[in-house]
């Protein structure tokens, strides 16, 4: 669960990115640092419980399918079929680093 919630800090703070326009934006920019800092706080956590080769890959893997969600949803970005079954693929990795 650690690693998820880290996960979340670091995509929803790639998010505020695209709002910080360039770190331009104050609000946005401050909401970037705090998420990433909450972000590196938690996975640092998790690699003390998990060990840095589980804990760091399915941090990374599992960023990566909520930023896919983020856009999609916040941004109205569009998926192709293969971008959908490459986030299958990142699922189906982060299930076999952390269960297998």
């Amino acid at each position: 669960m650690i690693v998820l919630g880290a996960s979340i800090a670091f995509a929803v703070g790639g998010a505020f990115m695209k709002s910080a326009d360039g770190f331009t934006r104050l609000w946005p920019s401050v909401a970037v640092v705090v998420l990433f800092i909450v972000g590196a706080v938690l996975l640092a956590q998790a690699v003390r419980v998990q060990g840095l080769s589980t804990a760091y890959a399915v941090g990374l893997g599992l960023e990566a399918v909520v930023s896919v969600a983020l856009g999609r949803w916040l941004f109205g970005e569009q998926l192709s079929v293969s971008q959908l079954a490459g986030v299958g693929l990142i699922l189906a990795g982060v299930a076999g680093v952390r269960f297998g």
